[in-house]
């Protein structure tokens, strides 16, 4: 049975003692659908009994995960069982509070971190730290003297709050070994650079993992969120000079640069550039060449973080003799005019990988003295360096690409040289590329048109309108699409002429009309919805929507009794979005709908309206069936005036 059909037999004039004996049932499935029931249904009063139950552990539970879905519905009862004379329901009260993450609850745990039984302090200690409540700061410290577990507790807190304050104490906690592990990973949340220079004296004396591995990653995290002082490096490496240290730490970090633990991995990328490690430099630009794409990206942006140290270094990283290293480092070589002469004479190296390295290096840089190197390899190189080079002359200034004249009148090299002229917005060869408009090859065709419209002294509206009776589908919908993104206007009657046809064009005229806001065509769309197919349907709605001409409340409002649930539920996301204040009581009675992404559209409009006379129904909506729609409401309530 469904949670809908559970639902309606609940509406139908089910007990609460119905919906209390489905809490127990023993099928977990059947029990979570109960549970989300039991959050719409009962009181809070009523679960925090069940919550006292020690003898039927099974109802205990499902009362708990209860009230954790009613959210802020609950907080007030929660609070009031966190201050009761029962310890085991006033901790469960605590953890829920914990996972509700209320803002306004945190003064209410702040006097339990004092609490005589350990157990309820320690739930405070870790709700306050997930509430991130600044104002618990000085009592967390204070634990830091306490029990053990208390400590373990309060560490953790003040790492996930992350004030200032806390970074000297988790220092002196770092020499106790219990303490260590966790108050290093606590000084790396906080990311603050008054850490730093103790983190890299652990860092050069400490072999022991996983403290290092820790170490070291608290090190990156601060050198991502802040701006360390040269100085602390600068005696950082003193250090490993004068201990002999530093062949020790550049095994270690060196083995990390070449492991697939990617978070070391970064880690020790961060910490080898900003102490100059330079002996691991190309370590550290080979991870650009990952088959991780994001791992690359990632590995380039750090580069770019440290550019004078990579300027500083990179022709001797191009001079090395592994052709690994020279592509890493031209993928991350600075990209600015002072580096291209440092990267022309790679295009002639004997690798061609790193030939085709060197042309993405040089389209970074946009210097132009750089085309006639790339258009030749464009015209003559293998083809990774003719694909590399073309990428590279689409990021060179539109008006500098007079050298590709020719190739547009090869056969083999016109269409590259297109999405050449295309990708740099260059307005050159008018003519030519007009008669490309009509050439044989639908692609060649596509492609002229996405030059056509970078030239702003030619009527481009005229010859995309033509465009609309091409042959081929693909072509009439890329001038469809470029109408649009060109913004015209003057192509409205066209497009709306276009909605008589039946084939795959009428759906993207729909959605060009809308995003284009053409309100002449909002009467028509409407005229067409009756015979539009199911997906054509949807588009008229989103289209109108967009445009919000005269006379799209009564038109979305229809659309409720649609046959159609995915047509009701884009015209409940409209009205979401548009209804104004007068409307509230239209989205109070959508917040009851029997569809569950209705109600989340409801309660995203009731949220955007926040208006006090919405909070009932968004109370209700708190505690939905949906987790998606209880998300929502919650958000939304935030929204709301503070009462």
């Amino acid at each position: 049975m469904s949670t809908a059909e559970i639902e309606k037999v609940f509406q139908s004039g089910a007990s609460d003692a119905e919906i209390i004996a489905a809490l127990q049932e023993p099928q977990p499935m059947l029990r979570e659908k109960a549970i989300a029931l039991a959050a719409r249904h009962l009181p809070p009063e009523m679960l925090g009994r069940f919550v006292g139950n020690d003898e039927n552990a099974v109802l205990r539970n499902a009362a708990l995960a209860a009230l954790e879905r009613q959210g802020p519905y609950a907080v007030p009862h929660l609070v009031a069982l966190s201050r009761g004379e029962n310890a085991e329901v006033a901790m469960f009260a605590v953890q829920i509070l914990s996972r509700i993450k209320d803002a306004g609850s945190a003064q209410a745990l702040l006097p339990l971190l004092e609490h005589g039984d350990s157990n309820i302090a320690q739930a405070a200690i870790e709700a306050l730290g997930a509430l991130k409540a600044r104002e618990a700061v000085p009592g967390l410290i204070r634990l830091l003297d306490a029990d053990l577990w208390l400590q373990f507790a309060a560490v953790a807190a003040l790492g996930e709050i992350g004030d200032q304050r806390a970074v000297q104490p988790l220092l002196d906690a770092v020499p106790n070994d219990m303490l260590s592990e966790p108050a290093v990973d606590a000084l790396g949340r906080i990311a603050s650079p008054e850490a730093l220079p103790r983190l890299l004296t652990l860092l050069a004396d400490h072999e022991r993992l996983p403290l290092r591995d820790g170490v070291l990653k608290a090190c990156a995290a601060i050198l991502e969120a802040q701006h360390a002082p040269p100085s602390v490096f600068t005696r950082f490496r003193r250090k490993l000079d004068e201990e002999r240290r530093d062949q020790d730490v550049i095994d270690y970090l060196g083995g990390l640069l070449g492991s697939d633990e990617a978070a070391l991995a970064r880690a020790a990328a961060s910490v080898t550039l900003a102490a100059h490690l330079e002996k691991l430099y190309p370590a550290v630009v080979q991870r650009a060449l990952s088959a991780d794409p994001e791992e690359a990206r990632w590995t380039a942006a750090l580069c770019r973080r440290h550019e004078r140290t990579v300027r500083a270094a990179l022709r001797d990283l191009l001079r090395n003799g592994d052709p690994r290293v020279r592509r890493g480092a031209l993928m991350c070589a600075p990209a600015d005019p002072p580096t291209v002469a440092v990267l022309v004479p790679m295009m002639a190296d004997r690798d061609a990988g790193v030939r085709a390295a060197a042309c993405q290096a040089l389209g970074r840089c946009r210097d132009m003295s750089a085309i006639p190197a790339l258009i030749e390899l464009f015209g003559r190189g293998t083809p990774p360096e003719s694909v590399a080079a073309a990428e590279a002359l689409g990021s060179m200034p539109g008006q500098s690409l007079v050298a590709l004249a020719p190739y547009l009148e090869l056969e083999g090299k016109v269409l590259p040289a297109l999405e050449i002229l295309a990708a740099a917005r260059s307005p050159l060869f008018p003519d030519k590329i007009v008669e490309l408009l009509d050439a044989s090859q639908a692609p060649v065709r596509r492609a002229a048109l996405r030059v056509l419209v970078n030239h702003d002294q030619m009527d481009v509206e005229e010859h995309l309108v033509r465009k609309l009776q091409d042959s081929d589908e693909s072509v009439r919908i890329e001038a469809v699409e470029l109408l649009v993104r060109n913004g015209s206007t003057r192509a409205v009657p066209a497009l709306v002429g276009l909605l008589v046809v039946s084939d795959e064009l009428r759906y993207h005229a729909i959605r060009a009309l809308g995003r284009l806001h053409a309100e002449t065509a909002a009467a028509e769309l409407e005229r067409l919805f009756p015979r539009a197919t199911g997906h054509e349907r949807l588009e008229i709605l989103a289209a109108l929507i967009r445009i919000g001409a005269p006379g799209l409340l009564p038109f979305l409002k229809a659309r409720l009794k649609d046959s159609e649930a995915e047509v009701r539920r884009v015209a409940a996301d409209g009205l979401a979005r548009v209804a104004p204040a007068s409307d509230l009581p239209l989205l109070v009675k959508l917040a009851q709908d029997p569809d569950w992404t209705i109600r989340n559209h409801a309660g995203w409009g009731l949220g955007r309206l926040a208006l006090p006379q919405g909070r009932d129904a968004l109370l209700a909506l708190v505690r939905d069936t949906e987790a998606v729609v209880a998300r929502t409401a919650r958000a939304a309530l935030a929204k709301l005036p503070q009462t």
